[in-house]
């Protein structure tokens, strides 16, 4: 099928800390957008993704380029056929109709699956593991989802839901997780992670003078404060993200063991922290 470079497609990936969405045309990257993610109700988060694919639409027309159709990876247990979103740990989202109602608002056709599924493909036929037949792929955000590739396909699951490997346990009676397990990957090597272990060093007594003076501008213990920290040569950081690492590193060993994959992939926000954590 000839691919008219006229034609683009919008890409979205929609996480609990923020929605970037793509426009691409001709194999090429011709705009970017991006915003934080209202997570203050379901309205608003699908709002957020509204509001970025309207974006991009706008600025393809002005290139003379027009969507054609809408693909959207999103933090959550998704029905693929469907295209629902049936829950999502970092998303005020259940039982959503996201593929129903962007049809509906852009009457192009919708492709909605989970965000760790897209990447795992995205990494296999483009990226890293690029010819891997057996992959293992996972996001490192604000949560941890995860992706795999068994002899060059998608592996979903009975139902859809397969491959959460962000929600393996890791350590028995270990940290809540926010769904609702104690000791998840997830709860131990995310952004979320992070952000809960900056705080235990603050009411601890422990927090460092880079990290109060990191949360008093910010306002915040997230996991960009805590890798700036860092990069200041902080202690109190260094030992956060290391031991992130750590437990990361558990988390892929246990993969290894079970999938035997060619290659496994990262991909995510913390990636930037990657030369901090990957020393434990």
């Amino acid at each position: 099928m000839e691919i008219r470079r006229d034609h683009a497609v919008i890409g979205v990936d929609a996480g609990g800390t923020k929605i970037s969405g793509l426009l691409i045309a001709g194999g090429e990257i011709k705009g970017r957008f991006r915003l934080n993610t209202d997570i203050s109700s379901q309205d608003a988060v699908v709002r957020c993704v509204t509001e970025v694919i309207e974006k991009l639409r706008n600025e393809g027309r002005g290139q003379g380029l027009e969507a054609r159709s809408l693909g959207v990876g999103i933090a959550g247990f998704i029905d693929y056929e469907r295209g629902v979103i049936t829950e999502a740990p970092n998303l005020p989202l259940k039982n959503l109709p996201l593929k129903e109602l962007l049809v509906s608002e852009f009457h192009l056709p919708v492709v909605v699956d989970n965000d760790a599924n897209v990447a795992a493909l995205a990494e296999a036929r483009w990226g890293a593991g690029r010819g891997s037949r057996h992959l293992v792929h996972l996001t490192l955000g604000t949560g941890i989802g995860g992706g795999i590739i068994v002899d060059g396909k998608l592996y979903r699951g009975v139902s859809g839901a397969g491959a959460e490997l962000g929600h393996m346990i890791i350590m028995v009676g270990g940290p809540l997780c926010n769904c609702g397990s104690q000791g998840c990957l997830e709860a131990l090597a995310s952004g979320t992670a992070i952000e809960r272990m900056a705080r235990e060093r603050k009411l601890g007594g422990g927090a460092s003078p880079v990290l109060r003076r990191c949360a008093a501008e910010m306002e915040v213990y997230d996991a960009k404060m805590v890798t700036l920290a860092a990069e200041d040569g902080d202690e109190v950081a260094l030992r956060i993200l290391e031991e992130m690492g750590h437990y990361l590193g558990i988390g892929i060993s246990n993969l290894i063991n079970i999938f035997n994959p060619e290659k496994v992939t990262l991909s995510g926000g913390l990636i930037q922290a990657w030369r901090f954590f990957q020393r434990s």
